[in-house]
């Protein structure tokens, strides 16, 4: 057996992210680890209306938790241009505006160097080099003192008034974008570009700030420090992180009396926008899990379980639906003293799933004992009782295999395995009147004689050693 979860259908978050570009230059999408950050970008960026005018860029600062602090904005621009030559947005860049603008010829030859490092040959190759022999020549001109000056600051790595070669190529380029084009008779629309620095969860604590300080340091423009903007000219900058647990990472650090709204207003412009779909994902594996094993009833009654997956993150509850249950018996029968039923019931199934979503043996144990009270309950419906019975079959028969009748509150019930050809179900009959032997009193028996020997003998039987006590 196999969960099998369809897209989740996000559209009205989607929307509301949508108005928070809109309206904020500066956002943090906050989620927990695993809840779905990544997720609802794909489905952003895959977003045909969203597409029309956005235009997205994402960086991962992890890559970079080990580089030097002046390293760390080089790596940045270079991540940028690699993604802009990708989809072919510098092909229309004014090359002379962009080369004559270059204080050094050391800046220039490094920028070139760059570009024809990973741009393959073509005319675009062509263009890029052609143009530096050609602009070569000027560079023997001595610039004015000042300008020098200015250009020590300009074309040092990691200072904050750098403006190389490399930030002069992506504000070209991002200037570009955000303005109407007609490119070959063909009309391009202006978009609106946007730059994503994702998976700052990922980060070690002791480089999380500091890889923000350093983005911090490059945020604004540089030639106009009094208006929050950024230097490269990004419509919005989208920080993708957990906001409340950061803040208790900043409070470690820094203090409790730190102020951590003050630092971090420097990276959002409104409230975070906070965003999960967990509940939504595990909603639907409840659901598909209840249907297919005919336990919907009673899953509310599994309260480690349901807690388990509640504090699971997408990752674990997406490994849980690529599960085949089936693999795990390989078509064997479930052997016990007395005879033998088939694995395709429910519970076997149910058992593998609570095994590997990480449960010990001593909750899936407690899990079992509760849901076997719930017959013992008056208030109780005889639908609870029924499915109950009819769920923990295999349980009753492992260690009363003679026994056929099943004695719940003041009700008796007739259980049996009914097998055809192509199928195997337990039956359950509530008996009127029934007065003979052979009853398995609920009421009277101890819950841990039926629970642990069974799991003994499955785990033997199907050969799952988590399922193994010592």
């Amino acid at each position: 057996m196999k969960i099998t979860l369809g897209s989740i259908k996000i559209s009205d978050k989607l929307n509301d992210f949508s108005q928070y570009l809109e309206t904020t230059d500066r956002i943090i999408l906050s989620a927990k680890f695993g809840d779905g950050k990544t997720y609802l970008l794909n489905e952003l960026r895959k977003d045909e209306a969203i597409q029309d005018k956005y235009e997205f860029f994402t960086i991962y600062p992890v890559n970079y938790s080990v580089a030097k602090n002046e390293d760390v904005f080089e790596y940045i621009k270079r991540d940028i241009i690699v993604q802009l030559h990708e989809r072919k947005l510098l092909e229309n860049i004014d090359l002379n505006a962009l080369f004559g603008s270059v204080f050094t010829f050391d800046d220039l030859t490094s920028v070139v160097s760059f570009l024809l490092s990973f741009v393959p040959m073509g005319k675009f190759y062509d263009k890029v080099y052609n143009k530096f022999l050609e602009i070569k020549k000027k560079y023997d001109e001595k610039k004015h003192t000042a300008d020098k000056y200015l250009s020590q600051f300009a074309n040092t790595a990691g200072c904050i008034y750098e403006e190389d070669g490399y930030t002069k190529l992506i504000r070209m380029a991002i200037e570009w974008i955000s303005q109407d084009h007609s490119l070959n008779g063909e009309e391009r629309k202006a978009k609106k570009p946007v730059l994503i620095i994702e998976d700052l969860d990922r980060l070690d604590p002791k480089h999380l700030f500091r890889i923000l300080n350093v983005v911090s340091a490059h945020i604004d423009d540089s030639n106009r420090p009094d208006i929050v903007g950024n230097k490269f000219g990004f419509n919005n900058i989208v920080l993708v992180m957990d906001y409340d647990v950061t803040k208790h990472i900043f409070h470690h650090f820094y203090g409790a009396q730190a102020c951590y709204e003050g630092y971090m207003s420097k990276f959002l412009s409104r409230e975070p926008f906070r965003y999960s779909i967990k509940s939504i994902m595990i909603r639907d594996f409840e659901a598909q899990l209840g249907k297919k094993l005919g336990i919907h009833e009673l899953l509310p009654y599994l309260k480690h379980f349901r807690e388990k997956l509640a504090g699971s993150s997408l990752r674990d509850l997406y490994k849980l639906t690529q599960i085949d249950t089936d693999d795990y018996f390989n078509g064997f029968e479930y052997s016990y003293f007395g005879g033998s039923m088939p694995t395709s019931l429910p519970l076997f199934h149910l058992i593998i799933y609570m095994m590997e979503s990480g449960m010990p043996v001593e909750k899936i144990e407690e899990d079992f004992a509760l849901l076997n009270k719930i017959i013992l309950q008056y208030s109780n419906t005889y639908l609870n009782h029924y499915e109950t019975i009819k769920l923990l079959y295999p349980m009753y028969i492992t260690n009363s295999p003679d026994i056929e009748y099943i004695e719940a509150y003041n009700s008796v019930y007739n259980f049996r395995l009914e097998r055809t050809e192509n199928s195997c179900k337990v039956v359950v009959e509530n008996v009127v009147g029934y007065n003979g032997d052979a009853i398995l009193s609920i009421r009277q028996e101890d819950i841990e004689k039926i629970i642990k020997p069974f799991f003994k003998t499955l785990s033997i039987s199907a050969n799952l050693s988590a399922l193994r006590l010592d």
